[in-house]
């Protein structure tokens, strides 16, 4: 699918060490960004964080499952937390969690959306450094609510360098969201304008 889309990509990864297991934070566009992460991001072994019920879905939620991908329940908060735990769990084993802080696909290029607090909770408890990741192009190859490719198009991955979460405490998680949300703001802002 990658190389068949007839993309230009740009993508500079030189902030990440292949051997250092991270939780990876990414802006979230198009369904295109799904083969993109799994593309560019195969030297390091991860793990979609998604909302229960994308599980659900036929065919995709199945294939989620199968893959062990992370399931996190959102409706109720006892379950949403041994969700988390597995999450830990899986990231001590040496698998890096992927999550789109954004909660859902953006439908506006221009800026992200505020973050989410779950995924810094799941990051404080891993104890793993924050990998942000930025992508700018894949709403332009596969927009949202479109299920036919627009080819051809230049597609920027950049990762940041690397947020040390050992300099947080669990009860600071909003600073960490707010810092994740200023410094990857900036750098999408500054990706944009390239």
């Amino acid at each position: 699918m990658i190389k068949n889309s007839g993309c230009e990509f740009d993508v500079d990864l030189s902030a990440l060490d292949e051997k250092q297991t991270y939780i990876f934070m990414v802006n979230h566009q198009s369904f295109f960004d799904i083969p993109l992460l799994f593309h560019f991001l195969s030297p390091w072994q991860f793990k979609f964080v998604a909302k229960k019920s994308l599980f659900k879905f036929p065919i995709f939620g199945h294939a989620m499952a199968a893959a062990k991908h992370i399931s996190i329940d959102r409706e109720n908060s006892r379950k949403g937390m041994k969700d988390i735990q597995h999450a830990v769990d899986v990231a001590n084993s040496g698998h890096s969690p992927l999550i789109f802080p954004e909660g859902t696909r953006n439908p506006n290029p221009n800026k992200l959306l505020p973050f989410k607090i779950g995924g810094m909770i799941l990051a404080l408890k891993c104890q793993k450094p924050i990998a942000p990741i930025l992508m700018v192009g894949p709403e332009k190859v596969l927009y949202k609510g479109k299920l036919i490719m627009n080819p051809c198009q230049k597609i920027k991955i950049k990762a940041l360098p690397p947020i040390d979460t050992s300099k947080y405490s669990l009860k600071e998680r909003e600073k960490v969201k707010e810092d994740l949300q200023d410094i990857m703001d900036k750098a999408y802002a500054e990706m944009r304008n390239e």
